[in-house]
């Protein structure tokens, strides 16, 4: 019987969980957090009515869910050290189940990887790009130019950068000076996993998806801001064409924080990017290039860097 729990150090958890995303990566499909989020959200959503309040159940089913299913798994890893009659092997057993929830929410490698196939595929072989566009971005991909498939790639790249990197860990940091790092980062990847199903205003998910999007956006609102300045460390030459973009085209997307991220890669790059029909941001910058794409993850890893590096300088007050 477990007679005193004592959460894993949110340092050591944090640095093992980076050790899994670059080493590891992904894990199998079947075992990995956000995809069985994902199932239950789509499971949810068929069993309730196309409204508003269906979609404010499913939120508050699904970020309970996410959030005991992780404490319980934590405690598992306890009661296993514990019927083994070894308190440290319960102490590790923890500090790995907290760490692989952790991973799962951030996607360091795959993002990187996953922008540089399409990246490379665009010069190689377009029809094939626009078939694995969808693993990054929304839009249809199927009219798509060279540029702008490329626009695409950088935008996807720069907006996911706050989506699974800073927010998860903004609220991983935040939390752990509750005792609550792990469970923090699971209901915010909940909320996101629910607004990239949900979130979209299409005449059968416009009611049910409106209260996921709308906390994605208030989550999110502070993470796409801190984004501003972490691209401005990771591209110092460029600060000042970043920060220029960015109050000149932070606006113009739907979303009240997607452009905050792109409109600082177009300034670090100087690319225009568009999203036809729907925005444009730095109107005055060039066509995308082959190696912008490239430019754009060189300077995407370096803002995660940053945001990893001061995750863990916050972190060492909690040992």
């Amino acid at each position: 019987m477990i007679t005193e729990i004592i959460e894993p150090p949110p340092l050591s958890v944090l640095i093992l969980a980076l050790l899994i995303d670059i080493i590891l990566g992904e894990p199998p499909a079947a075992l990995h957090p956000v995809v069985i989020i994902g199932k239950a959200v789509d499971r949810l959503r068929r069993m309730v009515p196309r409204r508003k309040i269906s979609g404010l159940v499913i939120s508050v089913v699904v970020i309970t869910g996410a959030v005991l299913a992780g404490v319980a798994l934590i405690h598992i890893a306890y009661a296993l050290g514990d019927l083994a009659g070894h308190r440290l092997m319960g102490d590790l057993l923890a500090l790995i189940s907290s760490s692989y929830l952790l991973k799962s929410t951030f996607a360091f490698r795959s993002l990187i990887s996953t922008s540089r196939e399409i990246g490379r595929l665009i010069d190689e072989d377009l029809d094939a790009a626009k078939r694995l566009l969808p693993a990054l971005v929304s839009r249809n991909p199927l009219n798509l130019t060279h540029a702008q498939a490329r626009s695409a790639v950088i935008e996807s790249l720069s907006e996911n950068y706050v989506d699974t990197i800073v927010s998860p860990l903004f609220y991983y940091v935040l939390f752990s000076y509750l005792g609550a790092g792990v469970e923090a980062a699971l209901a915010f990847k909940a909320v996101s996993t629910m607004d990239s199903m949900l979130g979209y205003r299409t005449e059968e998910l416009r009611e049910i998806g409106y209260v996921p999007a709308r906390l994605d956006d208030i989550l999110n609102w502070i993470p796409a801001r801190l984004s501003l300045p972490l691209i401005m460390i990771a591209s110092p030459t460029k600060a000042q064409d970043i920060l220029r973009a960015c109050m000149r085209y932070r606006s113009v997307t739907p979303s009240p924080n997607s452009g905050w991220p792109m409109a600082a890669a177009a300034g670090a790059l100087g690319t225009r990017m568009e999203k036809p029909g729907v925005y444009t941001i730095l109107d005055e910058g060039r066509d995308p290039e082959s190696e912008d794409i490239s430019s754009a993850i060189s300077l995407i890893g370096r803002a995660m860097m940053l945001a990893a590096v001061l995750s863990a300088v916050l972190l060492i007050p909690l040992g």
